[in-house]
């Protein structure tokens, strides 16, 4: 990698950190006029667009990234949210599905399949894929409350409201003890 584009992408991390989005985007820039195959600048373009709400640039960035490297699981990641965020449905369930190829264990992208799934009345896939979220974390809060509230629309109403129950923390007391469910 050239020097001076690894130093604007140092230095454009430095304006991330500090939430400065917009001179870190300018550093990324300056790349492009230099190269247009770091990978790295075109990753960070697209998360600094995402950010930015400029979803269309960020869909742009994240894909020429992964033509650059497609086996950087959070490119896949990325692009499949902001596609979500956009309503390409279709196409974010196949980026999401490609992160899990590449990561069988990426809870995010395992629960947004279930969100999909779920939004899309598709009950029995959202379920299947809760319950991969939760055999991989048997206590993620997103994925039990989520799975909770489906098994009630699936008319499994006790065990959906004790897993709700178990997510939100409800304390039962008894005698001199108490137990966290």
């Amino acid at each position: 990698m050239d020097d001076k584009i690894k130093n604007n992408i140092n230095k454009s991390q430095e304006f991330l950190k500090i939430k400065d989005f917009d001179t870190a985007e300018t550093y990324l820039k300056k790349n492009l006029e230099i190269s247009n195959d770091s990978f790295e600048t075109f990753f960070l373009l697209g998360a600094i667009s995402g950010i930015k709400k400029e979803l269309d640039k960020a869909e742009s960035y994240f894909k020429k990234a992964i033509s650059l490297n497609s086996s950087h699981t959070n490119s896949f990641l990325n692009l499949a949210i902001i596609l979500k965020k956009m309503n390409k449905r279709k196409e974010s369930i196949e980026y999401f599905k490609k992160v899990i190829e590449l990561d069988k264990y990426n809870l995010d992208a395992l629960c947004a399949l279930a969100q999909i799934f779920e939004e899309d009345n598709n009950l029995n896939m959202a379920e299947n894929y809760y319950k991969k979220v939760i055999k991989i974390d048997f206590n993620h809060h997103i994925a039990n409350h989520s799975y909770g509230k489906l098994l009630l629309k699936l008319n499994q109403h006790i065990k959906g409201l004790k897993l709700i129950e178990k997510v939100s923390g409800i304390i039962r007391f008894k005698k001199n003890i108490f137990e966290i469910i």
